[in-house]
This record gives structure tokens, sequence and C-alpha cells, in this order.
């Protein structure tokens, strides 16, 4: 059986006012490098969006959200954990939140959900994104994306300048 989702990434990220923009900027070359250009503003609305609810939800000093993407040729699941096991809603006005979070969310997305995590405690709200020419599928499994391992990029050679006249050049140019 083959992966529905082939392209995969993943961020984490303090729970700190400047999460969505890091986060912002991750998707859109994320999703350059995957060839999804046309889903990139869209994108980083949407992940704006949930990774500030994600950092306002979990709310305390030293905490972590999370940012999972996958991917394919026409498509882009976004997920972002948080340590906050309440469902998303939209809030009434008054409670600290965004009435229209969740709203943009379902606007924007092709579909959205959300399901609670047990280890750690909290929970994953999910929206997917697609192009015009995507079919759909199956919705995520409730299970945490495996991390993205960075490939090992090779070490550029470097010339080692033996001549002595080059270097006492060099030397008295710093010098000067």
């Amino acid at each position: 059986m083959t992966d529905p989702w082939p392209l995969r990434s993943s961020l984490e990220l303090g729970a700190l006012p400047t999460a969505a923009s890091c986060a912002c900027l991750h998707v859109k070359h994320l999703l350059w490098e995957w060839g999804l250009n046309s889903l990139v503003e869209s994108a980083e609305l949407l992940v704006s969006e949930l990774v500030t609810n994600a950092v306002n939800a979990t709310g305390q000093p030293g905490q972590t959200v999370s940012v999972n993407l996958a991917g394919d040729a026409t498509r882009v699941l976004i997920e972002v954990w948080d340590a906050d096991p309440q469902p998303p809603g939209p809030m009434e006005p008054g409670q600290g939140g965004t009435s229209d979070g969740v709203l943009l969310v379902a606007a924007l997305s092709t579909r959205w959900d959300w399901y609670p995590t047990q280890d750690p405690r909290g929970k994953v709200v999910w929206c997917e994104l697609a192009t015009a020419s995507a079919a759909p599928i199956a919705p995520p499994a409730p299970e945490p994306l495996p991390r993205r391992v960075p490939r090992a990029r090779p070490k550029p050679q470097v010339e080692i300048v033996t001549d002595l006249d080059i270097l006492r050049r060099l030397l008295d140019h710093l010098r000067s």
C-alpha cells in the first residue's frame, strides 16, 4: 500500500508569540519545495491561525507547540499540536480567544477536524488544503507523524594555501 502523504515535515516551536511567524516561513518554503505554490497563501493564513491558537491555548512558559505537514502532488495536510486537551471552537467575545478562528479554518480549508492526544496530553487540530485538481482522500490517522530526518550535506572542500609569498602578501594586506 502506498503512503497517501509521501512528503512530510515536522517543526517544534516554543509556545511564544513569534511561533506563528516562524511556522509560516517554514510552510512557505516547504510548499515551494514541494511544488505546491498555489497553496502557499492559504496555508500561511491557516498555519498562522492554528499556531497562534495553539500558543494561546498552551499559555505556559517553557511549553512547545508542534506543526506537522504532509503532502502529495496536489494537497497538503497541516496538523498543529498543543498541550490543551479542550476542543477548538468559536469563543464568545470577552473569553480571550478569537471568535473567527475556527470559521477561518473552515472557510479556507478543504476539510478540518481535531482529535485529542494522550502522550503527550493535548490535542491536534488539522486541516487539509487541495489544489483544484485534487481528489478527496481519507482523513488522517489520529497519531503523530514521524519526524523528518535531515539529509546529510557534504562539506565543501577547502583549499589549503601553502605558498609563502601569497600568505605574506595576505598578511601585509591585513595589517595595512
